[in-house]
């Protein structure tokens, strides 16, 4: 870890900087638990609260674990939280207009029709989300038919093996998601709307079972298209 004096930026995100560059070039794996507060705060000549701030940064941005609580106390190196970070800052962005809805729509569409040019069979998981998704369809649902739907979109992103692109869509998915569950609550009829978004998940899962891997992808396209189509206008 470098121990070189800090700049003169404030000093917990010099300090948060330099254990994130260990964390990042394996000096600190995962799994590792950090120093303790009082250790840190020697190796960088700084006080426990400066740590303390520290350490909250890099819990914040998935990089420690702790996030979910007020303590500190020798912080493990973790990934588990990463993409959920990731997720907060794009649908931050997002919110605050740094980033089109559209843009992010684009970039899904490119990302799962590539994926799924992958894909040589449907997953047990999406299996499951399509049966998730008709009994939702029946109850006329729109909260448990969302849950189910980015669960499907999400299974085949990662189902052609490239973690990359399971990654980039959970991020995707958990930074629009808000918008998916609005428009599906503002349809006037719902249970018809449900019905057809469910034959369009069955197309996807029925052409990539024929091993017509571009016209799953090419069906996707048209998917999430169309159903954001005037949302991103």
């Amino acid at each position: 870890m470098d121990t070189t004096p800090l700049s003169r930026m404030p000093l917990s995100l010099a300090v948060s900087g330099r254990i994130r560059a260990a964390i990042l070039d394996g000096s600190l794996p995962v799994g590792e638990a950090l120093p303790t507060e009082q250790e840190l705060a020697q190796t960088f000549s700084v006080g426990r609260s400066t740590v303390r701030e520290a350490l909250r940064v890099l819990q914040a941005q998935g990089l420690l674990t702790g996030a979910d609580t007020t303590s500190t106390a020798r912080p493990r190196v973790t990934h588990e939280h990463t993409a959920d970070s990731a997720a907060t800052a794009l649908s931050t962005a997002l919110q605050v207009g740094a980033v089109p809805l559209g843009d992010l729509v684009e970039l899904r569409v490119l990302l799962e029709a590539a994926a799924l040019r992958t894909v040589t069979a449907v997953p047990e998981d999406a299996r499951a989300a399509i049966e998730r998704m008709r009994i939702a369809t029946r109850a006329d649902d729109s909260v448990a038919f969302h849950d189910a739907d980015v669960d499907f979109h999400v299974a085949l992103a990662g189902a052609g093996g490239n973690k990359a692109f399971g990654l980039v869509m959970t991020v995707l998915r958990d930074s629009i998601a808000g918008y998916l569950l609005s428009e599906l609550d503002s349809r006037e009829n719902s249970a018809a709307t449900l019905g057809a978004l469910l034959a369009e998940h069955e197309g996807i899962a029925d052409a990539i079972e024929r091993g017509a891997a571009d016209e799953a992808a090419d069906l996707v396209e048209r998917h999430v298209r169309g159903f954001y189509e005037g949302r991103t206008e």
